[in-house]
């Protein structure tokens, strides 16, 4: 029996009802997997009289009281801590949702799939079961997931984990992790180890395949790859040739609607509601690109509507150069960059017009934004706010995107569970959107995902995922489309009227991209396709195009980072490291409270007659600090400007007084500067990444000056100190939003 999530209500109802008896709420399946505990699992068993063992696998439970908070003590053990601050990769990485006395893990949005119709739960298939079938480019494409979440898997000390590949399972296209685990204390794993777990993959591949990943391999065990960047690059030229060999086809619908309750609509979409287009990608074809945006424009009383029109003109007028058919496709980053900084531009867009009105506080208007752009077989999204996007194949529904909400930042810097945290006051309040403050303070989320079987992409404003009306009718509403058994248009109409008879209380917009993969001609990918584009470093941030946003825990910890101790005993350190903990406490302080005059987010039902209020918010700024002018600090992740042409060495000058081989750079390049290195002459050179070119001196407060279409081939070199510092005219820390 499963009891009824509704508080006035609780009846028990059969397990296989989706809708009480009583009261006819929807009655939310939250299969989770187990993770520890030594708890003796036995079908029918029951964990915490609540969680029953399922028949199909001795880790799968269903949740028996979803309407009821979970069990999360106060002190989490180190084993559980990786998962909350990997949330921001809730594609591959599942959540916690309950800890147990005996130290059981169970782990929402899991490696399990429940295909329709109404078949038990099982666990996804492992990658090495699903590889030989696999083509090309879908062996290309978990791999490439894999190299993804190495450095963040890395700096929470779990890579080992990606060694495992029994953890790794696979639904189509997408990869899951089963569960972490903890790497060994001193032993970190390190992509050299990467080579032998994968070469008898490599062994097992595609024919056109297998001397790439073979000599990818070996780069790798002879430590020619050394950093997880490095490896995505080297697999990135491999999914370059492999991806125009894909074929695929596909409608694109929108459909936005005012809603039973409200005035006016204040979302926005593109293109124009009501619209339908076809799209069709095959090898030797330039195909038409697609761009499909929602925006849900918060303001109040007003406002709202102009910020979401805003930000649609402004969004699609950025990324109108990457509209143009073409028979190639755009590399990643530079994509993704310019996504980002459409992004920015409609920010500040907006923020002006803020700032030209004087509005002020709860009156400043802004908007949510979700965006897809379908590049061939490839789609890449973006989002700011609450809006979500969701993938829907034969098998599952996943929420794809994760809200910029107090509650997702909680859980993000370890304070809580998502499933406990979200149902608190406040914690629905948005942390950024577009127009409340300047792009430097603005995180905008970037995925890509390849386009490689059957599948149906659903983007959103709250008016329909609020209350997850999305789990509750994907099957009987989406799964149709992703079978080619309902028009593309229909099914949007059919969910916004799901949207105004089960919330009703806000406007709805409802954007689809249902994928058809027809076939896949494979063509040889050749070992020399891997160079070494990029020497070896220490790996960034930055350089992950999965979730380009950097964990909050990670900005949090960047503000109390403490200087390093002098290298003989002194008074000081002690000195400063009180200061700095009395500094940390107070930010702590002001973090945790900085959210106290946000208004929420309704994610739930309302159980009063009368429509729930305005559910947009006004957000605080991100726990980023404000980015500022100042002088040339030459240390890794400052950016700066030249004022004249540059020429950038292959390595630092030989001991013998030769020079390697120069790469010039002409005045106006964006360099970042990676590492420094003191050599036996006293001397010491910085080692650059070539970032882009700037239309004229950039700023901090003018971010956008750098254009897509000006950024340069990737480079990196050394130079002189004294040398790069003559020539840089403007340096500071340029947003990751916008620069990369």
């Amino acid at each position: 029996m499963i009891t009824c999530p509704n508080p006035s209500c609780q009846a028990t109802n059969p397990d296989d009802q989706t809708v009480c008896l009583t009261c006819q709420t929807a009655i939310p399946h939250r299969y989770l997997w187990v993770v520890g505990g030594g708890a003796s699992l036995k079908p029918g068993k029951q964990l915490a009289n609540r969680y029953t063992v399922q028949p199909t696998s001795p880790q799968i439970v269903l949740d028996t009281q979803p309407g009821f908070l979970t069990e999360v003590p106060t002190n989490l053990p180190d084993f559980v801590r990786p998962y909350l601050f990997l949330t921001s990769y809730p594609v591959a990485v599942p959540r916690p949702y309950a800890l147990l006395p005996d130290g059981t893990l169970l782990l929402e949005d899991a490696a399990i799939v429940a295909e329709p119709p109404a078949k038990p739960p099982t666990v996804m298939a492992a990658l090495t079961d699903r590889w030989a079938q696999a083509t090309p480019l879908r062996q290309l494409n978990w791999l490439w997931q894999i190299a993804q979440l190495w450095q963040p898997c890395s700096d929470e000390q779990v890579a080992g984990t990606l060694l495992q590949l029994p953890l790794c399972r696979v639904d189509g296209g997408l990869l899951k992790l089963l569960e972490i685990r903890l790497d060994v204390p001193g032993q970190p794993a390190t992509p050299a180890a990467l080579g032998p777990v994968w070469q008898p993959l490599a062994d097992q591949a595609h024919p056109t395949l297998r001397p790439f990943l073979q000599a990818l391999c070996a780069q790798l065990q002879t430590g020619a790859i050394q950093t997880g960047e490095q490896l995505v690059e080297g697999l990135e030229q491999g999914i370059a040739i492999a991806l125009p060999q894909q074929s695929v086809t596909g409608n694109l619908a929108v459909l936005t609607d005012q809603g039973p309750t409200r005035q006016r609509n204040e979302d926005t979409c593109y293109p124009t509601s009501g619209s339908t287009q076809p799209m069709q990608f095959v090898p030797s074809q330039p195909g038409q690109p697609r761009l499909l945006m929602v925006c849900d424009g918060i303001g109040g009383h007003e406002g709202g509507d102009v910020a979401s029109k805003l930000a649609v003109a402004m969004i699609e007028q950025r990324l109108k150069p990457l509209l143009q058919p073409s028979a190639t496709y755009p590399d990643p980053v530079i994509v993704a960059l310019a996504l980002e900084q459409a992004i920015c531009a409609a920010n500040d867009e907006i923020a002006q017009q803020n700032d030209h009105e004087a509005r002020q506080a709860r009156d400043r208007m802004g908007t949510t934004a979700v965006i897809g752009l379908i590049l061939g077989p490839q789609l890449y999204l973006a989002h700011i706010g609450d809006s979500r996007a969701y993938r829907i194949s034969a098998r599952r529904c996943q929420q794809v995107t994760l809200d910029d909400d107090v509650a997702a930042r909680e859980v993000r810097l370890g304070y809580g569970f998502y499933h406990n945290v979200v149902d608190q006051p406040g914690t629905g309040a948005l942390v950024q959107a577009l127009g409340m403050n300047a792009s430097t303070s603005l995180y905008p989320n970037v995925q890509r995902f390849l386009l490689d079987e059957d599948c149906v992409f659903l983007l959103c404003s709250d008016g329909l995922s609020d209350g997850e009306r999305v789990e509750q009718f994907w099957e009987s509403e989406l799964l149709p489309l992703v079978r080619g058994h309902k028009p593309t248009l229909a099914v949007a109409e059919s969910l916004v009227q799901i949207a105004n008879t089960y919330n009703g209380h806000d406007n709805v917009t409802v954007g689809l991209l249902q994928v058809s993969a027809n076939d896949y001609q494979p063509q040889p990918i050749e070992p020399d396709r891997i160079s070494a584009r990029n020497p070896a470093r220490q790996p960034t941030q930055t350089t992950r195009l999965q979730t380009r946003q950097p964990p909050a825990r990670t900005r949090l910890a960047a503000k109390a980072a403490p200087a390093p101790a002098p290298s003989r005993p002194s008074i000081w350190p002690l000195l400063l490291g009180i200061v700095g903990l009395v500094a940390l406490a107070g930010g702590l302080v002001t973090f945790l409270f900085a959210d106290s005059g946000l208004r929420t987010v309704s994610t739930g039902v309302s159980t009063d007659d009368a429509p729930i209020p305005d559910s947009t918010v006004r957000p605080s700024p991100p726990d980023s600090p404000p980015q500022e002018n100042r002088p040339l600090t030459l240390e890794p992740l400052t950016y700066a400007a030249l004022a004249e042409p540059l020429s950038l060495q292959a390595s630092p000058e030989l001991a013998d007084g030769t020079i390697p081989a120069t790469t010039s750079l002409p005045s106006g390049t964006i360099i970042r500067v990676l590492s420094k290195q003191d050599l036996a002459d006293q001397s010491r050179w910085v080692q650059v990444e070539v970032c882009g070119q700037a239309k004229e001196t950039p700023s901090p407060s003018n971010p956008d000056d750098i254009s897509p279409e000006q950024v340069l081939p990737p480079a990196q070199g050394w130079i002189l100190e004294s040398q790069l510092a003559a020539r840089v005219q403007t340096a500071s820390d340029l947003p990751e939003s916008c620069l990369n």
